[in-house]
């Protein structure tokens, strides 16, 4: 059985999709599309963009979608499996990767869920931490 997991935001770095660019008419075809729907190049911030750049929650979740799904792409037939799965935003890659949603929805639904999502976070900014391998009692005296 073969499954693919698709990752949400904190998964973004400077470069991502670069190679897939340069290397698959597919990818370009799919980067480029997806810089006309956006209304402005995201491929220049996923390219060489600085981490600061990609942290912005508006351009974080629609760069880690189109990397995940553009990988699955291109993947061809090598990408068959049984079934997909995402952390979050990653439930919208999945469902593009597996054909229940259409690629141009997709980027749409994830560019209006980023937008209202960075209003929120300029409303009342804040961050995500995660704890590993702390006992509750160290926890919860932190």
């Amino acid at each position: 059985m073969k499954a693919f997991v698709f990752p949400g935001q904190g998964a973004q770095f400077s470069g991502m999709g670069k190679e897939l660019y340069d290397t698959s008419e597919t990818a370009k075809a799919l980067f480029d599309k997806a810089n006309e729907i956006l209304g402005f190049n995201i491929t220049d911030i996923m390219f060489s963009g600085s981490a600061e750049d990609l942290k912005q929650t508006k351009v974080t979740q629609p760069a880690v979608f189109l990397h995940s799904v553009i990988s699955a792409i291109c993947l061809g037939e090598a990408f068959a499996p049984d079934m997909v799965g995402g952390h979050s935003l990653g439930e919208f890659s999945a469902l593009v990767a597996a054909g229940a949603l259409q690629f141009e929805d997709g980027l749409r639904l994830v560019h209006a869920r980023a937008l209202a999502m960075q209003k929120a976070c300029e409303k009342v900014p804040g961050t995500m931490a995660a704890i590993i391998a702390l006992p509750d009692s160290t926890v919860e005296q932190i």
